[in-house]
């Protein structure tokens, strides 16, 4: 059993769709299943979100997203195929045209409608995909509704496990060839509702897949070779990660490196899994197995910008049972997520790192408080994590401690099995600090 996921950003024209064959041609084992999974072609999901957005030009927005599917189909199938699949693709889009209608009459998305409308980027892709790996004598079935059943939390939907087994399991046997796509990112709840389980799903939805089904492999086919030690935009020494342990792979995804879903790598957890990040365009790949050994070092870095630092100071939270709490509470209360938490034992400070976008909503929630506090300030500020197996090492440690010390970084927190330090700094030093951390790993790498 095989499980090879196609990302959306690789599905925009005919030339990346005669590479994508190539890529199968070599990948499919005719012997065993092989299940397919596919994101929305590229951009259709912000498309989707725009018929949300812009509820009045709703209508408008779904005739794009026919027409493109249409015209794509056009070129990537033959008579026979064509004829079938824009009759399916036409029917699909007759539901969307009904929804987006709604929307446009009532301009009101609950988070059901939302996954709802988002849901029909994979499902498009799906018949998309199936039909040209058809065209090209690649006798390839589809299951257009989603096989994973989660809960109902719409947005960030979480698996169900068993259900999702015993329905994938089902679907699968009843049919016959060995080439199956399926939708990525999107599920049913337990009571047939349509949800997401977050932007980059479909990568998370590989691994589940290939958890439930007992793959050996799971194979992520994207825009870029591999994992990367930095973003290549800014950082052009960049080089391609050959492997990860999985605690690295785990902390580089939740860190947002290459806008992995952030619970990608969970499923391999207690398995054989290998998973295999490769790039189409370009030779290189990044292996994901098993756990930290000695000649893990250092790995990658990823940063994080447009965050805010709040810093509150009271001596009337020192010793006083629950007053963190009550922070907390109005962070929550406020719908703001803590990115980053710090505080000294003398208990005098408190500090916040959020989201730019929520400082506002939140010190005003806070300054409802001021009978505990007395002092709120705010400052902008970045996040440079690096990542490696070897932060474990005293010596290793150390010198990216005493390397980053030169920035005078806000606080340093460690990450999951201590296999990453994150350092807190203002905003302007991101990018130096950045290099400076990323010239240690390129140091570690060639020792």
């Amino acid at each position: 059993m095989k499980v090879i996921k196609i990302g959306g950003s690789i599905q925009k024209d005919e030339k990346d769709y005669e590479l994508i064959l190539d890529k199968l041609k070599k990948e499919i084992d005719y012997n065993d299943k092989n299940i397919i999974v596919t994101s929305a072609i590229k951009n259709i999901t912000n498309q989707l979100l725009d018929i949300i957005k812009n509820t009045d030009k709703a209508m408008d927005i779904v005739t794009d997203i026919y027409d493109r599917h249409v015209r794509l189909l056009s070129k990537l199938t033959n008579g026979i195929e064509f004829e079938r699949s824009f009759g399916e693709i036409s029917k699909l889009a007759d539901e969307l045209f009904k929804i987006a209608w709604s929307v446009r009459v009532l301009d009101e998305v609950t988070p059901r409608v939302k996954d709802y409308i988002l849901s029909f980027g994979e499902r498009f892709a799906v018949i998309l995909l199936s039909a040209f790996l058809r065209s090209n004598n690649i006798q390839s079935s589809y299951i257009l509704d989603p096989p994973l059943i989660t809960d109902e939390n719409f947005g960030e939907a979480n698996v169900l496990l068993q259900q999702s087994k015993e329905n994938l399991t089902k679907k699968i046997d009843g049919i016959n060839g060995n080439v199956i796509v399926i939708p990525g990112f999107i599920g049913k709840s337990t009571q047939n509702k349509f949800t997401t389980i977050g932007r980059g799903g479909s990568d998370y939805t590989a691994t589940i897949v290939g958890k439930i089904l007992g793959a050996k492999e799971v194979k992520l086919i994207t825009e870029v070779p591999g994992i990367m030690t930095a973003d290549p935009k800014k950082i052009p020494q960049a080089k391609t990660i050959p492997r990860l342990a999985l605690e690295e792979a785990i902390e580089l995804s939740q860190l947002g490196a290459k806008k992995l879903h952030p619970r990608t790598f969970d499923p391999i957890f207690n398995t054989n899994l290998k998973v295999v990040i490769e790039g189409l365009y370009e030779e290189g790949s990044t292996v994901i197995e098993g756990n930290c050994t000695k000649d893990d070092i250092l790995k990658g870095i990823a940063t994080r910008n447009n965050l805010e630092l709040i810093t509150i100071e009271s001596t009337n939270i020192v010793g006083k049972i629950g007053s963190a709490a009550t922070i907390m509470s109005e962070a929550r209360n406020a719908n703001v997520n803590l990115i980053a938490i710090s505080q000294p034992v003398s208990e005098t400070v408190i500090q916040l790192v959020i989201e730019s976008q929520d400082k506002d909503r939140l010190i005003e929630r806070l300054n409802n408080l001021n009978n505990l506090i007395e002092d709120i300030q705010s400052r902008k500020v970045s996040a440079i994590s690096i990542v490696g197996c070897g932060l474990r090492n005293k010596e290793i440690s150390a010198k990216v401690i005493n390397k980053a010390s030169s920035l005078d970084p806000i606080f340093i927190s460690r990450g999951l099995k201590g296999v990453s330090l994150t350092f807190i700094v203002d905003e302007k030093d991101e990018n130096s600090l950045a290099k400076e951390l990323h010239e240690v790993i390129l140091e570690w790498q060639t020792k």
